[in-house]
């Protein structure tokens, strides 16, 4: 499981070969480091490096900066265990780099203050080390992304305790999030009104303990997940030792525990588990001020593709180039969200009409609150919306003060009878343009999933989840993945 859902890994038996060996994966991203420093190595020495021909005394020292600055990356990142992560969470894997990078810095700092003659060398090999943690993290992901959460091979096979709906929700991730690393086969649930049926598209095999009296179906898996502890109760050590299987992953909440900075602690042999709650109001302050800047900044940048597409629209299809809808800004407030028009402007009727002829797409809307195939969308429509270019004027709402660049979505009034005792969570902060769900298959998940993302991401709101959100963000984007 990802780390932002909370866990407890308990270890039991002896281990059972994956597919691909859990070292694999780890040495694939070391190699990709290695390659990726010698290329900025050379890159660096290409273009800023002194002639030794010229200056041999100051090239022996830029020398030494390159190599030390290099060094330092794969070394510090290998101390934080950034190559043994046996899961791919992006959440992690940016928060031990950000370690390995502060640790960096502060093993340079100590020099740099005591030893005033060697000053210029701690600062360029803190500044490419610097670099090299930037550009291996974004290899990383591409590599995570691009290769390893398309090849199946890899994946652990895991084996889900309880049917239910929490199980089901995490199958469902599962199956969605590749880079998990974690392939579920099935459940085991004692509810015998399951058995022999299919949830979220995976069969149910029967009750816990067939997993001890079938090595056939044990076989299937090398892990479980027991996914709803509640219903175990004090039970579950009993539970977790029936399971044949070395790892157990027992989930603790499904999107409701502030879980980014969770840490276990062993009690004396009992296992604990310490989540932070932390107030957002200096955190809230800091991302409103980079609100304002970037929103600025980036609708200076972007105001003559602004002009071209007002213009596009205008002659795709008659009607106004902005679409201006009511949104929930919390409590009583709402507001007028900005985006450039992708529907006919009779999209209202067209809709009402659809979902009273055509039963299917009025149970997706139901479900998901989209449409696969949306006749009401333009030709330019379909190209806004995949590219996310048809958001570019909420810019305009974040600068007001309406929005931010990164939340929760922006709800319409008539959705918050569904999103229910939750809005009182997600309306404390403003909603964004981007957001934990949006990175996170928006176009793929159900409402209620949305709205537990949301609430997740309100409860573990912080710089650097906004960090991993618009790293993810910016692949979706450079993807074509939008709505």
């Amino acid at each position: 499981m990802s780390k932002l859902d909370p866990e407890a890994v308990i270890d039991l038996t002896s281990a059972k070969k994956a597919a691909l060996p859990t070292i694999a994966p780890g040495l694939l991203l070391a190699l990709s480091d290695g390659l990726v420093l010698a290329l900025v190595g050379w890159t660096l020495n290409h273009f800023l490096g002194t002639d030794p021909l010229i200056d041999p005394v100051e090239a022996a020292a830029w020398q030494r900066s390159l190599v030390t600055g290099l060094m330092l990356v794969p070394l510090v990142k290998s101390v934080f265990g950034i190559y043994t992560l046996g899961r791919f969470d992006y959440m992690e894997r940016t928060r031990r780099t950000f370690q390995a990078a502060f640790l960096c810095c502060a093993v340079l700092a100590v020099p740099f203050i005591v030893m005033e003659g060697f000053r210029s060398f701690f600062v360029e090999a803190l500044s490419i080390a610097l670099l090299g943690f930037a550009v291996t993290y974004v290899a990383d992901l591409l590599l995570i992304q691009g290769l390893l959460s398309s090849a199946l091979d890899w994946r652990t096979p895991v084996m889900i305790v309880g049917a239910g709906p929490q199980g089901a929700a995490i199958a469902e991730k599962l199956q969605r999030l590749p880079w998990l690393g974690m392939r579920p086969v099935g459940f085991v649930d004692d509810d015998d009104s399951l058995w022999q049926t299919r949830v979220a598209g995976l069969p149910v095999m029967g009750p816990v303990e067939l997993l001890a009296k079938s090595p056939a179906v044990a076989g299937q898996a090398s892990a479980a997940i027991v996914a709803d502890m509640g219903r175990h109760g004090g039970d579950l050590t009993g539970l977790v030792r029936t399971l044949p299987f070395r790892q157990v992953y027992c989930v603790l909440g499904e999107g409701n525990v502030s879980a980014v900075d969770a840490t276990y602690h062993n009690l004396h042999g009992s296992l604990a588990l310490r989540v932070s709650v932390r107030p957002p109001t200096g955190y809230l302050r800091i991302r409103r001020a980079m609100d304002i800047v970037l929103s600025a900044i980036l609708l200076v940048l972007v105001a003559p593709l602004m002009l071209g597409l007002a213009v596009a629209i205008k002659l795709d299809s008659p009607g106004p180039v902005m679409f201006r809808q009511k949104r929930w800004a919390g409590g009583k407030q709402t507001f007028d969200l900005l985006k450039f028009r992708s529907m006919h402007v009779d999209a209202e009727e067209q809709l009402q009409q659809l979902l009273e002829n055509d039963p299917v797409a009025r149970e997706e809307y139901m479900t998901y609150h989209k449409l696969t195939v949306d006749p009401r969308i333009t030709p330019l429509g379909r190209f806004l919306r995949r590219t996310s270019l048809d958001e570019l004027p909420q810019l305009w709402n974040i600068l007001m003060g309406d929005m931010s660049l990164i939340g929760p979505r922006a709800y319409m009034p008539k959705e918050l009878p569904e999103v229910g005792d939750s809005a009182a969570v997600i309306g404390s902060v403003r909603p964004g343009l981007t957001g934990y769900w949006q990175v996170s298959g928006r176009h793929r998940t159900t409402f209620q999933e949305r709205v537990s993302m949301d609430v997740f991401y309100v409860r573990n709101c912080g710089l650097l989840f906004d960090f991993f959100i618009l790293c993810k963000t910016a692949v979706m984007v450079l993807k074509g993945d939008g709505s």
